[in-house]
């Protein structure tokens, strides 16, 4: 059994128009997830984002919440952190500064 030729010129156009509409899409979502999280409102709403899933918080507590804390910040790494990192690790890492920055300030004060 033979493919005919034009069966599979076909096939390989379809693909890579189906590439091709994939690649301009996530182009188009990485650069909304920069533009987004690169705006001071965005860092807030990332941060609260990091937080609710725990990225920098401990994963084991209550034996109850492990699967819980593991699932939601597995969930968070994956579908959040990720997609900014990819498209703008400067962001990410812009937060930390500040975090960091943050809880120096606050070790001063206490420690004043």
């Amino acid at each position: 059994m033979t493919i005919e030729p034009v069966f599979l010129e076909d096939e390989q156009l379809e693909a890579e128009k189906i590439k091709k509409e994939h690649r301009r899409l996530t182009e188009q979502f990485l650069a909304d997830v920069k533009t987004t999280f690169g705006s001071p409102h965005g860092k807030r709403v990332f941060t609260f984002l990091l937080e609710q899933g725990g990225v920098n918080a401990t994963l084991y507590s209550k034996e109850a919440d492990i699967y819980r804390n593991v699932a939601v910040h597995d969930f968070v790494v994956e579908n959040i952190l990720a997609p900014v990192v990819t498209a703008d690790e400067e962001v990410y890492l812009s937060i930390i500064r500040e975090r960091a920055q943050n809880l120096r300030n606050e070790e001063e004060k206490r420690n004043g």
